[in-house]
């Protein structure tokens, strides 16, 4: 098939003459899965070289498109690129290596324009070697979303048959089964389980296959500093979280291999296609890292156990436009706290910066069970309440993975509001403490999510409470509120300093 065939069956029909006109003069058509120069052995060796990182990183349905590999893109044609969601002008630019007035005067658009889900758009293509363009999984596979909200893990477990179901593990207090284990750990950093098996199983065979393995301490990876089922699927979670957050925001753009080879990521990917791109990347060498995220590594074992996984993509995660409603601060309004931490991670160090964290009035040190109250900041009903847990599920169907969803966490088991319950914005539903996390001292940690993708605190859709609006700070946990001509930076200081308030 040649390019302008392939121009044709791309484009709609309302722009197949502008199509036909652009073949004479362009260069390829991506559809969003593209095609680059083939970079290294897209075959994984009988024995690779694997690498095994010690700590965590610091850093309705809608139909599958079609992947049609593309003839080679050469340095200064002219790409079609079809838009994802969360794209914006400047994000392209980076991606693509491409001047942005380049990119704005090819499109006949300004700087302040805003690009739409699905338009087509001419990217210069400046990039002559880059990594495989292969879509593993759709971005709602890798998230816990909407698409995956249903899945029942320990039906699924139980018929596979392997190892797994057979796993126990004391977590958090109590003796787990695997569905636990694994539930918890998406539930945790959002991601989706059935990501979490498809690598579990891809590592270690453990789903599927019956035998007791020697090693239970690391299925995964041999990191001395997670042992266990647990410990290695949080630490896969997080691992994946910074992928896909950093390619959405701009900040990855290439990957770094063990051996300190680096290559630049194909531009037109999707986020879930590079968070596991990412994660593979720590793991191997690019010799045998082009197998594991090629047709026959990854997607082989995912789509073995789950089916095709874009068949049931659901697509965009974040719609456009998309705005925050209405949040008050997490307390009473006749009190003023602390705004101690500004944004920061949502859950693990991977995750990104959307959380920020409040502090009751105390004259009290170090960790308690305040007498203060923590209240919703928004109406809707508890999906989640355990283990200094609250999550408010905003649309009111109790699944944490659809629309709006507020977390709070370190909120003490005593009064804490149970699973199940409706509340309205200001109702009480829990003491502030250090339960169900890391924590020096008595707080609560509040973050958003939408459609399972955690909200960073700044940015298009700024995180707003009471009027009081999140800026990043110059490094992880600084940032400011600002209200009108009020700003509020996050300190561990007095009230006079970091106080804030509903009324205020």
């Amino acid at each position: 098939m040649n390019r302008q065939q392939l121009l044709f069956r791309l484009l709609t029909p309302a722009i197949i003459l502008l199509a036909a006109l652009l073949a004479c003069t362009s260069g390829a058509v991506s559809d969003g899965g593209g095609h680059v120069t083939p970079f290294g052995s897209a075959v994984l060796s009988a024995t690779p070289t694997i690498f095994f990182p010690t700590d965590s990183p610091t850093l309705t349905p809608t139909a599958a498109k079609a992947f049609t590999p593309l003839p080679p893109l050469v340095p200064g044609e002219t790409l079609l690129y079809r838009v994802q969601s969360g794209d914006t002008l400047d994000l392209l630019a980076g991606r693509f290596n491409a001047p942005l007035d380049e990119l704005l005067r090819l499109n006949n658009l300004s700087a302040s324009d805003s690009l739409v889900e699905d338009e087509l758009i001419l990217v210069p293509a400046r990039l002559d070697q880059t990594g495989p363009d292969f879509k593993i999984i759709p971005d709602s596979e890798l998230v816990y979303s909407l698409g995956v909200a249903g899945f029942d893990i320990g039906g699924f477990i139980e018929s596979q048959g392997g190892y797994l179901a057979r796993h126990r593990e004391y977590v958090r207090g109590a003796m787990r089964t695997s569905a636990e284990i694994v539930q918890m750990a998406a539930l945790d950093n959002s991601i989706s389980p059935r990501i979490l098996l498809a690598i579990l199983e891809y590592r270690s065979g453990w789903v599927t296959n019956p035998t007791e393995p020697e090693d239970k301490m690391f299925p995964i990876v041999p990191n001395q500093r997670r042992q266990g089922l647990f410990n290695q699927l949080d630490w896969l979670a997080d691992t994946l979280n910074p992928g896909y957050y950093r390619w959405r925001d701009g900040a990855v753009t290439a990957l770094d291999f063990p051996d300190s080879e680096q290559m630049r990521i194909y531009p037109a990917l999707n986020a879930g296609t590079v968070s596991l791109q990412y994660f593979f990347s720590r793991l191997y060498n690019e010799s045998e890292w082009e197998g594991v995220v090629g047709p026959d590594g990854l997607h082989a074992t995912f789509t073995a156990l789950f089916g095709d996984p874009f068949e049931r993509a659901v697509e965009p995660l974040i719609p456009p436009g998309l705005t925050q409603p209405e949040f008050q601060l997490p307390f009473e309004s006749d009190t003023t706290w602390l705004f101690i931490s500004g944004p920061h991670a949502a859950w693990e160090p991977g995750s990104p910066w959307a959380a920020l964290d409040f502090a009751p009035p105390s004259e009290t040190a170090g960790c308690f069970v305040s007498d203060q109250w923590v209240t919703a900041p928004a109406a809707g009903v508890v999906a989640r309440s355990e283990a200094g847990v609250v999550v408010i599920d905003l649309d009111g169907d109790g699944r944490e993975q659809s629309g709006w969803a507020i977390l709070l966490l370190h909120i003490a088991e005593k009064d804490r509001v149970p699973a199940g319950a409706n509340v309205e914005a200001g109702d009480l539903i829990g003491h502030p403490s250090c339960e169900g996390g890391r924590s020096t001292g008595t707080h609560v940690h509040i973050a958003r999510k939408f459609n399972g993708e955690w909200i960073p605190a700044d940015g298009s859709i700024p995180f707003d409470l009471s009027g009081w609006v999140a800026h990043f700070g110059p490094r992880e946990y600084k940032g400011t509120m600002t209200k009108g001509g009020d700003t509020i930076t996050a300190c561990e200081c007095s009230a006079e300093v970091a106080g804030i308030s509903i009324g205020r």
